[in-house]
């Protein structure tokens, strides 16, 4: 059993071709850096016209509000890669589980017919 995650699968187009591309291999990353860009931009276009805490704020206000139309596609994909990645640990969890309780069953019932249990 290796302990490095595995690859995460590419994305299914809906015409049936798959996008193994940086951005969806990638969602958290995406995700963060067009939050960056949107909060980057405006500040620096703000920084030369008002006072920093003044762009800092505004700049802050209008990537938030852009955030929610410009980038749901990758909320989306970091929704579905975060999903992804819980519905995996919990069936490693489930397979883990299995193993140890069959492995119980097996020392309690050598116990039972007479078998030494340390």
């Amino acid at each position: 059993m290796s302990d490095t995650a595995p690859e995460p699968d590419p994305v299914e187009q809906i015409d049936g071709s798959t996008d193994d591309s940086w951005t969806s291999r990638h969602p958290m990353a995406t995700y963060t850096l067009g939050r960056l860009v949107l909060f980057a931009v405006p500040f620096a276009i703000l920084y030369f016209l008002a006072d920093f805490f003044t762009a800092l704020l505004v700049a802050f206000l209008l990537s938030a509000v852009a955030s929610i139309f410009l980038l749901r596609g990758q909320r989306g994909a970091l929704s579905a890669s975060i999903a992804s990645r819980a519905e995996r640990a919990n069936a490693k969890m489930a397979e883990r589980s299995a193993a140890e309780d069959a492995w119980d069953d097996e020392e309690r019932s050598a116990g039972a017919s007479g078998g030494d249990v340390d």
